[in-house]
Parts: structure tokens; C-alpha cells; sequence
């Protein structure tokens, strides 16, 4: 992207961003409780949370779904909990000053001609089903169980949690849930930790540490739990719980400030253990860090290291908040790097997919909420974790958009979020009537473990791509959202329900 683009893009949208707020605005004013009522008002309920640690199974057949919550609806499929994304309500920023030219070029543009996406046109999804499943509206359910780990019990290295953990596994009963948990972070520490491990990532290795550490701490006196659970480490990271998998850590969980359980974590408290979590990854002559996760949505025995942009997009927006809260340079450089990931294809590395669906349609940007190198390039590309994504982006140029030591280098993030967020709300513009079955919303095009164009939202999910396309018709008022949105309420009025409420 060039200067002349950067300020020009900088001048004509810095009236426009408005951000989804990490926390609402009481973060921002450095409150300490419920943030204004006005904002509050504006704020939406809080959207589900992102599965992100099992594949979901073959769609059931027509019966009630369990494990919705009230305030997070996942998927109506069995498995761990998904993280939301934050509330709204961060200010309307004014328009920015001119900024120096960055120091650095800018990060790469996001679509480069002399970089095409190795996106396999020759081999395009299959057609719709001629019938979509079932609509399901069953209410939601009981929340997850948030379990806050104490300091003083968290083991201090990775070491003592494995021989923690190998004792643990000597204790459970062969075949057991308990059992299968506790190999599979054994597994993640001969991959990642063991001595067998080499060339590994310092981020990757510490995330990998740090889920080890907390699952020494849930199984030296408890077993596998009966329900959905999520863990906050003395640092404020969150993970979730995977039967078969155990704890992982889950930075859109983190980021999202899941149902209040980090949010006593400033933001530079939480951005500071994030940073060191960010795995290195380069593609060609771009560098950029990742915060991963890895399972494989599909395949419950594999382990391997996997980007996602709902990641990526929060992670950013925490690092944004902490440069702001902080002013420290390190936290600005961070969410640049994290923005970075946004111009790398999902087959280098990265969470842009480029995708098309007719017949001579040039390919545009989706930022995938998982990437899947090699495959489709609709896999894993989830209708409410592009939308958030957005936001995000849009969150992250806001906040970074202010007074700050290193002008050049948040003056280079803001313009590639509002470039990145701008491209994306294109693509979504033309892909909408896609996820559209004519009577209700899609979940996603290609969900793992499922065939293209079956999966259908539920209620819970159905009610939330309302409410996000809401809150992109007040960025994007010129974009066919708004109508979109009404539309889609219209199709839960005619099937005689109600969204839950929040």
C-alpha cells in the first residue's frame, strides 16, 4: 500500500471507524466497574463463544440441541465452548491528523497481483443440497463453569507439570476420558517440549507450557469434568476444555474477556503473557506472529499448528488497547505483527483465504476463523467469526489511532486494519446471499465434518449474524447489511420465535 494510499485511506475513513469495544468504554476511561449506562445501552449481549478445539459431528438428526448457554449460544453441537467477541461501545474516534510517513514499507497489501492465492479453482465445492436441515430453535441452556486457577498452585515449569501429569495418568483408569486427556498433553510435550522437539517457536513452546502447567493443576485431584469448562490461569489466560483433548489455551476465549473471567486483567497485564505467546511464522519476506491453536477440527488424533483470524483480530485489539492504556511501543509493534497474518494466504501460513463460489468471480479476501492449508478455501470460513473479525479490525484501527511515541508504526496498523476491514466487508457483501437458505441463515459454507452448505445456524447463531450485521450497517451504511439483517429477523418472526435474550 502505498503513502499517498495510506493517508488518504487514514483521512476519508477515520470518521467512520468505530470499534468493538475489548471491554466497553469503562476499560478505555480506566474504570474499574460497569461501564457508562449509555454505553451499556449500545453494547449487544454477549455473542456466543467460537468453537474451536473439536470437530463438530455429522448434523443430528431433527431433535432439541443441547449445551446453548444464555448469553453465549454455541453451535448446537457437542463440544467445548467458543469464546465472544467483545461488547461495543467504543468511542467514535475524530478524524485523524496527518501522521508522519511510516518508517518502515507498509505491511504487504492484502490482495498482491504478483502473489496469487493458490486457492484451487479446478476443484470447486460441491453444489447446495436442494434441501436445507431442519431449523433448530430450542432456547439455550446452563453457562460453562468458569474455574480460576490460584497463583500459589500453578506449577512453576513445565517439567514438574509433566512428571505431574505422568503420575496422573498412572492413577486413571485405562480407557478412561481422564486418560485420553492426560496423553494428549503428554503428546503436545513430546512435540513441542520433549527432547526429541526441535526448531520449535519460542511462542509456540510457551503456549504449549503454559496448557501443560494448567492441566498438571486440574488433574492432581480432579478428573475429566462431566461439563463444559473454562480455566483462567494467574495470568488471565483462558482455556477450554476438549474431551480427548484437555485444557488448551484459547486466545479467542482470552481476548474476548469470556463472561467476566479476566476481567479484573488490565490490558497491558493480559497483552504482556500474549506477546510471549506469539509463534513466529514467515512467508517469503513477510514475518508476522501467530497465536495458535493444535487440533484439527477434523482429524481428533492429529496435532498441528493452526492460525485463525478471530484469533488474530482479538489478539490485535488487546494489544491495541494495551499500547493505549500504556503507551508502550512493544504493544503497537505486536498488534502490527499480529495484523500481518491478514495479508498471508492460508497455504503460506496465514488467515486470508481467497474464495469465490460462481464461475468467473475474481477470488476476494475471507479471514478464516480456521485455516485449513491445502484444502477448500470455504473451510473453516464461519459466517460469525468473519463478521467479529471485522470488528475487530475496526477496533484495533480506532484504538491504535491516537497520540502515541511511535507514530510510524501505528500509523502503518491503522491503515492496514481499515484497508484489511474495508476489503473484507466487500467480500462479505458479496458472498451474503450465500448464507442464505432462503429461510434462515448458514453457520458457515464448508464446516468441518460436514458437506458444503449443511450446516444451517441455530437460533442462538442465527439471532447473533443478526445483531453482528447490525453493528457493520453503522460502519458500513453504504453496504447492504442493515437490509440483510432485517431480513434475517424477518425469517425468526415468521418461524414464530424469539431471539433469547441477553
Amino acid at each position: 500500500m502505498s503513502r499517498a494510499r495510506q493517508a488518504a485511506a487514514l483521512l476519508a475513513l477515520g470518521a467512520l471507524a468505530a470499534a468493538a469495544g475489548y471491554a466497553g468504554a469503562a476499560w478505555l476511561a480506566g474504570a474499574a466497574s460497569e461501564p457508562p449506562a449509555a454505553v451499556a445501552a449500545a453494547a449487544p449481549a454477549a455473542p456466543p463463544e467460537e468453537a474451536l478445539l473439536t470437530p463438530p459431528p455429522p448434523p443430528p438428526p431433527p431433535r432439541p440441541a443441547p449445551d446453548a448457554v444464555p448469553d453465549e449460544p454455541p453451535p448446537t453441537r457437542p463440544g467445548p465452548p467458543a469464546a465472544e467477541p467483545e461488547p461495543a461501545g467504543e468511542p467514535e474516534p475524530p478524524a485523524p491528523a496527518p501522521r508522519p510517513a511510516p518508517e518502515q514499507a507498509p505491511a504487504p497489501d492484502p490482495e498482491p497481483p504478483d502473489d496469487p492465492e493458490p486457492w484451487a479453482p479446478a476443484k470447486p465445492p460441491p453444489p447446495p443440497e436442494p434441501s436445507p436441515p431442519p431449523v433448530v430453535l430450542e432456547p439455550p441452556g446452563p453457562p460453562p463453569t468458569g474455574v480460576p486457577i490460584p497463583a500459589a498452585q500453578m506449577p512453576t515449569g513445565y517439567e514438574p507439570a509433566r512428571r505431574a501429569l505422568a503420575t496422573a495418568l498412572a492413577a486413571a483408569a485405562p480407557g478412561s476420558t481422564e486418560a485420553a486427556d492426560i496423553r494428549r498433553g503428554l503428546a503436545l510435550w513430546r512435540e513441542y517440549l520433549g527432547p526429541d522437539a526441535v526448531s520449535v517457536p519460542e511462542g509456540r513452546r510457551r503456549t504449549v507450557a503454559r496448557a501443560l502447567r494448567a492441566n498438571a493443576w486440574w488433574f492432581a485431584g480432579r478428573g475429566s469434568p462431566a461439563g463444559r469448562v473454562i480455566l483462567r490461569d494467574p495470568d488471565g489466560i483462558l482455556l477450554t476444555y476438549g474431551a480427548g483433548h484437555g485444557f488448551a489455551v484459547n486466545p479467542v476465549a482470552t481476548g474476548g474477556r469470556w463472561r467476566g473471567l479476566n476481567d479484573d486483567v488490565p490490558p497491558q497485564g493480559l497483552a504482556g503473557p500474549l506477546l510471549t505467546m506469539g509463534a513466529e511464522r514467515a512467508a517469503g519476506d513477510r514475518r508476522f506472529l501467530a497465536w495458535e491453536y493444535h487440533d484439527v477440527g477434523d482429524d481428533p488424533e492429529a496435532i498441528r499448528p493452526g492460525a485463525s483470524a478471530m484469533a488474530q483480530g482479538r489478539v490485535a485489539l488487546v494489544l491495541a488497547h494495551a499500547h493505549a492504556r500504556s503507551g508502550d511501543p512493544r504493544y503497537a509493534k505486536g498488534a502490527l505483527d499480529a495484523l500481518a497474518a491478514f495479508t498471508v494466504g492460508v497455504d503460506r501460513g496465514g488467515v486470508r483465504s481467497m474464495v469465490a463460489i460462481d464461475p468467473g468471480q475474481p477470488p476476494a479476501p475471507w479471514y478464516v476463523e480456521r485455516a485449513y492449508p491445502g484444502e477448500s478455501p470455504w473451510k473453516g470460513a464461519a459466517l460469525n467469526g468473519f463478521m467479529v473479525t471485522l470488528l475487530n479490525l475496526r477496533g484495533a484501527a480506532a484504538t491504535l489511532d491516537g497520540p502515541g511515541d511511535e507514530p510510524r508504526v501505528t500509523a502503518t496498523a491503522v491503515g492496514l486494519a481499515r484497508d484489511l476491514a474495508d476489503r473484507g466487508a466487500r467480500t462479505l457483501t458479496r458472498h451474503l446471499a450465500d448464507h442464505d437458505s432462503g429461510a434462515w441463515s448458514y453457520y458457515g459454507l464448508m464446516t468441518p465434518g460436514r458437506a458444503w452448505r449443511t450446516h444451517l445456524a441455530d437460533l442462538n447463531y442465527h439471532c447473533y449474524h443478526v445483531r453482528l450485521l447490525d453493528r457493520l450497517a453503522r460502519a458500513y451504511p453504504e453496504l447492504p447489511f442493515a437490509a440483510t439483517a432485517a431480513r434475517w429477523q424477518g425469517y425468526v418472526d415468521r418461524a414464530g420465535a424469539s431471539c433469547p435474550a441477553r
